[in-house]
């Protein structure tokens, strides 16, 4: 269990509003919830489906959508909390003795995820959120064209064939994966900027977790999950 959350609630989807809104029934009525991820999520924002709420002051943020009797991590923002509690308690192997310098550095033209020390080197650090299925035990990134992790992962690209140090983490954030591999099918341009990404020295790598409604907490599944590029 990496973090335990607080004031989660059910509620049942009704439709996406737009790329920050989702209408849902709370206490029998239909509100407003706010989503942080502008993915499309096309598989989980589909009327009746089941998604677990912060509930805060009036208000509700979707975190999660039900999933295989637990729940899709979809909220970002608790994805990097996670992320950052498992390299504080040394859960990730592949980090061990790593510590998070900076939050969001400024590399080239883009702004990335984290600046970590590991020994002596400096590394840039960019999060993805991988939330859509393959199939059962397939997690994928992206669900749509992403010029943004386009981007991001060219200017790791650049700065590893400069001398510079760089990872890219997916967040395989579903039950049950034992596997992540980029998605062809909406944007074949991730997969090959990634294969050229490895080739160059940038690390890719992968972990999975989920969150469970039952004890309310965002839980590590595997650490080191395995990548098909």
């Amino acid at each position: 269990m990496l973090l335990k959350l607080q004031d989660i609630t059910e509620c049942i989807v009704i439709k996406r509003v737009n790329r920050f809104i989702v209408s849902v029934v709370f206490n029998e009525r239909e509100v407003e919830a706010f989503i942080n991820n502008t993915g499309r999520l096309t598989d989980y924002i589909v009327k009746g489906r089941k998604a677990y709420c912060l509930s805060k002051l009036g208000r509700l943020r979707i975190i999660a959508f039900e999933d295989a009797g637990y729940g899709v991590l979809v909220d970002t923002y608790f994805q990097m909390k996670a992320f950052e509690k498992a390299v504080g308690l040394n859960l990730i192997p592949w980090l061990k003795k790593c510590f998070i310098v900076k939050r969001n550095p400024k590399l080239g033209g883009s702004t990335l995820d984290y600046l970590i020390k590991c020994g002596d080197n400096l590394v840039y650090v960019e999060l993805k959120s991988a939330v859509m299925r393959g199939n059962r035990f397939l997690a994928m990134y992206p669900d749509c064209l992403s010029i943004r992790g386009r981007r991001h992962i060219t200017e790791l690209i650049n700065y590893c064939k400069r001398g510079g140090r760089g990872l890219i983490v997916f967040i395989a954030a579903l039950p049950y994966v034992k596997a992540f591999k980029p998605n062809d099918k909406v944007d074949p341009l991730i997969r090959k900027l990634l294969k050229k990404a490895v080739e160059v020295g940038v690390a890719v790598k992968a972990i999975s977790m989920y969150f469970n409604p039952i004890l309310q907490s965002i839980v590590l599944d595997n650490p080191d999950l395995r990548i098909i590029i």
